[in-house]
């Protein structure tokens, strides 16, 4: 049981369980809620998994810096064998693959991309961000979008999907702003080091774009009314965020707003939710 246990930390299972969550949100919005529960159950799964993979390659690539940063993980630690995370990786990624297959082929092409993002982000791009952000961003939409693909209405979700990868871009940008001194030291690469201030008109680009794609499931008959009141205030507020963060760019208001990016995000989901429920 404490191998288990162990083993359940390494993959960080509470990251996977709300990845494989909305993985199952993006199947909802694509059936119309009139959802095939063993499609659910595969879809949760090979989120879930493919998700476990990643986490698991990134500590395995991390191991050297946690035995310095966090030397209580399982692999610094020495609970879990470097060797034995290797296998497990293995084991997450082929079984995530295999699963993937029962549901379509599009899914396991979502899924092989994602998996190779995983490896490529751990391995490389972690700490050059000018493309790692990107990474995160697509990864973070991809997982509604996987979802999608097991369903009959894939419109919505594409449309989740892109606001999603421009909102998490665009914040991962401004917590590099935040966090530009502690990543200057770890020698990484991101774009607020590189181009400073800047670099905060390009996060609020991407999230303007968010914005301006959010209202097309209305626009396109998709969704109804109660959907656009949601993401109409959503998108208020994140025109707001912007506003704020270019009138007082420093490191305590990108921190603030980035959090509160976090929360306006959870409601665009709901939103999304709201319209795939007819409500």
């Amino acid at each position: 049981m404490k191998k288990l246990k162990d083993y359940f930390e390494l993959m960080r299972v509470k990251n996977c369980i709300t990845a494989g969550i909305g993985g199952f949100i993006g199947y909802l919005i694509s059936s119309n809620c009139f959802i095939d529960l063993k499609i659910s159950i595969l879809v949760f799964l090979v989120v879930f998994l493919i998700c476990a993979y990643g986490n698991v390659i990134n500590d395995i690539f991390d191991i050297e810096i946690d035995k310095i940063n966090k030397p209580s993980r399982p692999l610094p630690s020495g609970r879990v064998k470097l060797k034995e995370a290797k296998t497990f990786s293995f084991v997450l990624l082929i079984v995530g693959l295999i699963l993937s297959v029962f549901i379509n082929i599009y899914a396991l092409i979502i899924a092989l991309i994602n998996a190779t993002f995983l490896y490529l982000y751990a391995k490389k791009y972690k700490r050059y961000k000018l493309i790692g952000n990107f990474i995160v961003g697509y990864l973070t939409g991809s997982v509604f979008l996987f979802g999608g693909v097991a369903g009959k209405n894939i419109i919505p979700v594409i449309i989740l999907f892109l606001c999603s990868m421009f909102a998490i871009w665009g914040r991962e940008i401004i917590k590099d702003f935040e966090d530009m001194e502690g990543d200057k030291k770890e020698g990484v690469i991101s774009l607020p080091i590189k181009y400073g201030k800047k670099s905060l008109y390009f996060a609020s680009l991407l999230i303007l774009l968010s914005v301006i794609l959010s209202p097309l499931p209305y626009i396109f008959k998709i969704f109804g009314i109660y959907y656009l009141i949601l993401i109409t205030m959503c998108d208020i507020l994140l025109i707001l965020s912007i506003f704020l963060l270019l009138k007082n760019p420093n490191k305590d208001n990108s921190a603030k707003i980035s959090k509160f990016l976090k929360i306006i995000m959870n409601i665009v989901l709901l939103s999304f939710i709201v319209g795939a429920i007819r409500l």
